[in-house]
């Protein structure tokens, strides 16, 4: 496997097990990426929040699909 740099942003339906880019379909691995670290939020926060990112297994390629949670911190 090897990483794409690129995260896709992508809209889930009913469904989401398939990857767009190569048809991998068992599933995801799943990474975490601080958005404030990232630079990503432009509003301060006192909560750190997390991106949840979608990693295909078999091409790499990475996902956004807009979810967010605290970082527990």
């Amino acid at each position: 496997m090897t990483v794409s740099d690129e995260i896709k942003n992508i809209t889930v339906g009913a469904e989401l097990s398939v990857c767009p880019n190569c048809g991998y379909d068992k599933g995801f691995h799943v990474s975490f990426q601080n958005l404030i670290q990232s630079g990503s939020s432009p509003v301060k926060t006192t909560r750190d929040m997390l991106k949840i990112i979608l990693i295909c297994p078999n091409c790499g390629a990475r996902y956004d699909i807009g979810w967010k949670i605290p970082s527990g911190k």
